[in-house]
């Protein structure tokens, strides 16, 4: 799907296809050791109407982006779909699933910011081809608007 995106991109003249801005999903469940992230969340896995009853954890997450296991498992299978589909500017994870509880969902989220995130970032900063632009960025996409422009959609709105 990424490759025919790319074809398409190309094809109505935004750029070469490895210069389109493609982003990939993927749940994750995390603790600081893999034995310990699977003990954890099997029993949500096992539950879950989305996951529970059909395949295994081991077969789900060999199949499908879902990743359980240490930070640095989640960094590298991350870093590891580049080779699917070559650069691509956005990795959206999915951090509150299976009935995971607030408290759970909200310690994912501190070792995904603490530990995934910087690693990745600098990864993907660093293997990015260089005449692959960056993917725009709200920071990017504000700058880019005339003076005056938020006023005008404050009185409109």
């Amino acid at each position: 799907m990424v490759n025919l995106y790319r074809e398409r991109f190309a094809h109505y003249g935004h750029g070469s296809a490895d210069q389109a801005y493609v982003g990939l999903g993927g749940q994750v469940f995390m603790h600081k050791n893999s034995q310990e992230a699977v003990k954890q969340f099997r029993p949500y896995f096992d539950n879950a109407p989305v996951y529970g009853h059909g395949p295994s954890l081991e077969d789900f997450t060999r199949e499908t982006p879902l990743t359980v296991g240490s930070p640095q498992q989640v960094i590298d299978r991350t870093l590891g779909f580049r080779e699917y589909v070559g650069d691509y500017q956005r990795q959206l994870f999915l951090m509150d699933h299976a009935g995971l509880p607030v408290k759970t969902v909200l310690e994912q989220l501190d070792l995904l910011g603490s530990e995934v995130v910087p690693v990745l970032r600098k990864e993907f900063a660093a293997l990015k081809p260089a005449h692959v632009p960056d993917a725009p960025t709200h920071a990017s996409l504000l700058a880019a608007k005339p003076a005056g422009s938020e006023k005008k959609e404050e009185v409109q709105a």
